[in-house]
């Protein structure tokens, strides 16, 4: 199983955007108040429990010369799933970025704020954050060799990068994205009473994507697996090499609502043993946004 949190928002009356492609959620706001009241926020972590929903405890370890914390532990909801989780800091003045340090149900934590100050009394804040969930759930029956359920751990590292091209302006907003990942996977000891192991896998996701109004967006998407060689009992199977290019198109329905339709497909599965993949997906994305609470507390000040 994998989850992904996706938040959104908007401040002073201004539509926000946000791009769900693959896993990497990345998110901007205008928010009535300068850089440095924002980082204080963003900083103030053990706060966040009064007005982020669903978050029980947040406690930092340790601070900086500046009194911003280096690590943080936080415990609360993921969906339907109570984590608890810690996240290490990298601070700089308008800047900060975080990765997991330690979690129970987390694999991969990765994400970033940035403020940019506008010049006329507001900031635009933008936000990127990469989250996987893998754990071993679902049925599984050891005497079959295909099965819902994994029987063991995996999980993905990732790093997302992003690149604006062109202005910064709702509805004309172009991005390249891409996100280099690793996925690694525990040992299965009982599969088909036997044991398989599988090697990294390494993946690069790559997105060109524009708005097309304020509210739609669409990307073309490319893909590439290599690696992710499986054997049972040493017995070594072939390892992955598949490229595959796909359209993602996206409708922001409301502040907290967004639709996804997407399509993807391999174009270097001529032979008999490549991987084949046609894969037609449609989401709906509920999310919220950790700074629209603060930037009600700024105005309230």
């Amino acid at each position: 199983m994998a989850a992904t949190l996706h938040p959104t928002g908007h401040a002073g009356g201004k539509p926000a955007s946000l791009w769900r492609v693959a896993e990497l959620t990345h998110s901007s706001i205008l928010i009535a108040a300068d850089a440095a009241q924002i980082m204080d926020i963003i900083a103030d972590v053990e706060t966040y429990p009064e007005w982020i929903p669903g978050l029980d405890a947040a406690v930092a370890h340790g601070v900086d010369s500046a009194g911003r914390p280096v690590e943080a532990t936080f415990t609360g909801n993921l969906g339907m799933i109570k984590d608890s989780y810690s996240v290490g800091y990298s601070w700089a003045d308008v800047e900060v970025s975080w990765h997991l340090t330690k979690g129970d149900m987390l694999n991969d934590l990765q994400g970033r704020y940035t403020c940019t100050d506008l010049g006329d009394g507001t900031t635009e804040v933008e936000y990127a954050l990469n989250v996987d969930l893998a754990i071993p759930i679902g049925e599984y029956d050891s005497s079959q060799p295909l099965n819902i359920g994994q029987n063991r751990w995996y999980g993905r590292l990732g790093l997302p990068i992003i690149w604006q091209l062109g202005p910064w302006v709702p509805g004309r907003r172009t991005t390249l994205e891409f996100l280099p990942a690793v996925w690694l996977f525990g040992d299965n000891d009982d599969y088909v009473g036997q044991t398989l192991e599988t090697d990294p896998l390494f993946q690069l996701d790559a997105h060109l994507t524009r708005d097309l109004t304020e509210r739609f967006w669409g990307s073309l998407d490319g893909i590439w697996y290599y690696g992710g060689k499986a054997s049972i009992n040493g017995v070594s199977g072939e390892k992955l090499n598949n490229v595959g290019l796909g359209l993602t198109l996206g409708y922001q329905i409301n502040d907290n609502l967004n639709l996804t339709v997407s399509y993807k497909s391999t174009i270097n599965d001529d032979a008999p043993d490549d991987l084949r993949m046609d894969n037609f997906m449609i989401s709906f994305v509920y999310g919220w946004h950790k700074l629209l609470e603060g930037s009600q507390r700024l105005k309230n000040e």
